[in-house]
């Protein structure tokens, strides 16, 4: 990282905090009343805690421990998905949790928060009204498969093969995916993406169930 980004990653921290700050007061206001406003106002605070926890992490060194823990998967795909899907309908898209409903691993949530986001905003981007996009939980065995499928424009052959080289940009996809597949590996798993153009995109994250000793 270098020493203008990590300053911006620094400074970007009392913004935030102010958002934080007003959403929290705003959910005190509309008090314990389950209105949509309320699920916004939760929302935005969830966002903001996200974006505060990825500048932690952009602010640490780059080798930093993982912070391993037990992680509700199928509970962490759910909320992501809670997230995601005011987007989602301003862009007329479905946005859903399908397969395993309880299956949890020892992981860095953080990280895979991070990994599976990357991924969900670039399927909002590259699919169009009417489409969908799903996010898939199956067990295999000593390992977990998550895929975030998209019915939008898919990748031409071409392009596939470079979409995890740092520095491609081409295309629109940007510096995400190389960042989503580094913090695969860091999680002791792998990043897959296949798609034919026209039929959308399927972007496979397999990840041990448990971390290696």
């Amino acid at each position: 990282m270098t020493r203008d980004t990590t300053e911006l990653a620094h400074d970007l921290r009392m913004p935030l905090q102010l958002i934080l700050s007003c959403a929290q007061l705003l959910r005190m206001e509309l008090g314990a009343s389950p209105t949509p406003a309320c699920a916004y106002a939760d929302l935005l605070m969830d966002g903001v805690r996200q974006l505060e926890a990825m500048l932690e992490g952009s602010l640490s060194a780059p080798d930093a421990p993982l912070r391993p823990a037990r992680v509700d998967l199928a509970a962490c795909l759910r909320a992501l998905c809670l997230r995601c899907r005011p987007a989602a309908a301003r862009g007329g898209v479905t946005l859903r949790c399908v397969g395993a409903r309880a299956l949890s691993a020892v992981t860095d949530e953080e990280r895979l928060c991070r990994i599976l986001l990357n991924l969900i905003s670039n399927a909002l981007r590259f699919t169009p009204p009417g489409g969908r996009i799903e996010l898939r939980l199956t067990p295999l065995g000593d390992r977990v498969e998550i895929a975030v499928a998209d019915t939008g424009r898919g990748i031409e052959p071409d392009r596939l093969a470079a979409i995890f080289l740092e520095g491609e940009t081409t295309g629109g996809h940007g510096h995400g995916l190389p960042i989503a597949e580094r913090l695969a590996r860091q999680l002791g798993g792998s990043l897959r993406a296949a798609s034919e153009p026209g039929r959308g995109a399927t972007f496979t994250l397999r990840l041990p169930l448990t971390p290696d000793a």
